[in-house]
């Protein structure tokens, strides 16, 4: 990924697993990098992702547990993944419901890591 922008890195991952939708978004829901279909409403889709791993993170505290490393939504069509990028960042990509979902975790995982934001 060297050499490579934010935009294209988002762009390559969405295209390497077969994604419907790619961000790199801010913790408090900003877009950084967005590569969604038509129509969609980037900013809502950040902030409601932000909301979604922040509201995991809140209950994992109540418990005296740690902040989860990732969150899978499964939905009958389709399953959204969203992975921490550093302390500022979180990369979320939506995948087709049968797409393996270890693989493209392992695929983001990596991303989040070479775009880690501190």
């Amino acid at each position: 990924m060297v050499g490579e922008d934010v935009n294209e890195v988002v762009k390559n991952l969405k295209t390497r697993i077969g994604a419907i939708a790619a961000a790199l978004i801010s913790r408090d829901g900003l877009v950084l990098s967005a590569d969604v279909p038509t129509g969609v409403y980037t900013e809502t889709f950040a902030i409601m992702c932000a909301t979604i791993l922040g509201a995991a993170a809140t209950a994992n505290t109540e418990l005296n547990r740690s902040p989860p490393s990732h969150i899978i939504v499964e939905g009958n069509d389709s399953k959204t993944i969203i992975v921490g990028s550093g302390k500022k960042a979180l990369l979320v990509a939506v995948v087709n419901h049968d797409t393996e979902t270890s693989g493209a975790l392992v695929e983001l995982s990596k991303v989040a890591e070479a775009v880690k934001t501190a």
